[in-house]
């Protein structure tokens, strides 16, 4: 399933209001910009090291299942949402990095084919055109949860070594990453190590009134390179669309 990279496309708004109406709460969605804080805040966490990645320039869409029933879908999407592209792993054979085709792409995580993931987060930053890491770059990062709450957050000065991630109260179902072009030039997007983790159930609205109800009683009130091995010159990406 592809979306937009806008996020109030009428596919994701119906799909949040439809999973919404079941709650009488409205979640709450957490950004983390401290792995430990994060860990802290999920549970029963898995990465995706995207390290079995061995092709150069990639399909538009992938199944990843990164262990305990975490199965999800990424696509890499054009700019407007429009069609899908390709992916690029760049970095290294050692230490592969999911990255796009074409700087203006989109990297979409769909994970409606779960009912765990209430945490996502991992390492973004931007690549040139080899694959390199690029400091100095913007990342946007676009999550949006079962209840329709969302979250856009721009990190500047992304780094491979600074984690980033989100925790809801409510199922996420949709995360995206994408590259804030630089005034006069490029840089693509790159994943690497994504964490997705669950966390506690919030309690229903009816064992939450049993709850006041007893305390009450108890008087209680209330596309680049052939291979990462050669060099990198041998097959860049492409710049855009």
């Amino acid at each position: 399933m592809k979306l937009r990279n806008s996020f109030f496309s009428l596919q994701a708004l119906a799909l949040a209001a439809l999973l919404g109406s079941a709650s009488a709460a409205h979640a709450e969605m957490t950004f983390y910009s401290s792995q430990a804080s994060f860990q802290a805040a999920i549970s029963a966490p898995v990465v995706d090291r995207f390290d079995d990645l061995f092709w150069a320039q990639g399909p538009g869409s992938l199944y990843r299942e990164p262990g305990a029933g975490y199965g999800y879908v990424v696509n890499a999407l054009k700019f407007d949402g429009s069609d899908y592209s390709s992916f690029y792993n760049a970095g290294s054979d050692a230490d592969v990095w999911l990255s796009t085709d074409q700087a203006t792409d989109v990297i979409s995580f769909d994970f409606n084919y779960t009912d765990k993931v209430y945490g996502v987060g991992g390492f973004f930053f931007g690549t040139d055109a080899l694959g390199a890491f690029q400091p100095g770059q913007s990342i946007k990062l676009n999550a949006l949860d079962a209840d329709g709450v969302e979250q856009v957050v721009f990190i500047e000065n992304a780094q491979p070594g600074t984690f980033y991630g989100f925790a809801s109260t409510s199922q996420i179902r949709y995360f995206e990453i994408s590259a804030v072009q630089p005034t006069g030039g490029l840089t693509w997007v790159a994943a690497n190590d994504l964490v997705l983790g669950t966390v506690a159930a919030v309690p229903e609205p009816s064992s939450g009134a049993l709850l006041l109800g007893g305390l009450g009683l108890l008087g209680c009130g209330a596309a680049r390179r052939s291979t990462k091995a050669k060099p990198r010159a041998e097959n860049p990406r492409n710049p855009q669309n």
